[in-house]
């Protein structure tokens, strides 16, 4: 009887500790979703940063264009 009890508290604390480690799994789902967020926005925040640098590579050719001309005019 007392070996029944023995079992039935080890069980009992591996019931525990399983609950335990469940908790623990849903709160890291939950930092890899944050994470998952912030890495989607960070993403489209790079994009915006390669279209404004194309932008200004764009620029800065036409601006070298009018600085040719230019010298063909001096």
């Amino acid at each position: 009887m007392r070996c029944i009890q023995n079992v039935s508290i080890q069980l009992s604390a591996i019931s525990y500790q399983l609950s335990a480690i469940s908790i623990q799994l849903s709160a890291i789902s939950y930092q890899l979703s944050a994470i998952s967020y912030q890495l989607s926005a960070i993403s489209y925040q790079l994009s915006a940063i390669s279209y404004q640098l194309s932008a200004i590579s764009y620029k800065l050719s036409a601006i070298s264009y009018q600085l040719l001309a230019i010298s063909f005019c001096l």
